[in-house]
């Protein structure tokens, strides 16, 4: 894994009625903080462009499909390690990425994917850099 990168088991409480899928807790090692919540939505088949956060923590979980993420931390070359890390609704886990990881990801279903994302401060253009998949920050190459 990269470093600041971590995966941790999400539980789920199922029954005839529906789910409750618990995703962060103040109390859990990785919490960094609270400054937003949002849900992002992938369609089928698309993804989303390169991003690091210069000071925010991302925690996401995918509540509805399947997520391929693809992270590279921010100090390597564009040779550097990259890891792919596919969650979902059936492999139902909290993806913690730490300040200076560069990741970007794309919806391995056939529906919308929704992304939970507690951030651990507010939105803040200026904090964040972006890439397009054509000037990405790695030689990582999608495949399908």
């Amino acid at each position: 894994m990269i470093e600041g990168v971590h995966l941790t088991p999400l539980r789920v409480i199922a029954d005839e009625r529906g789910s409750v899928m618990h995703m962060l807790k103040a109390g859990d090692p990785s919490f960094a903080g609270f400054g937003e919540v949002y849900f992002s939505t992938v369609k089928a088949g698309k993804r989303k462009e390169w991003r690091l956060h210069r000071r925010h923590t991302s925690h996401m979980a995918v509540v509805v499909g399947t997520v391929r993420f693809v992270l590279a931390h921010g100090s390597t070359s564009p040779d550097g390690p990259t890891v792919e890390v596919e969650i979902g609704a059936s492999n139902y886990q909290l993806l913690t990425v730490a300040p200076n990881v560069w990741y970007a990801f794309e919806n391995r279903g056939i529906d919308t994917a929704v992304i939970a994302n507690c951030s651990s401060g507010q939105h803040d253009p200026d904090e964040v850099e972006r890439r397009g998949f054509e000037n990405p920050p790695t030689t990582y190459v999608w495949r399908d």
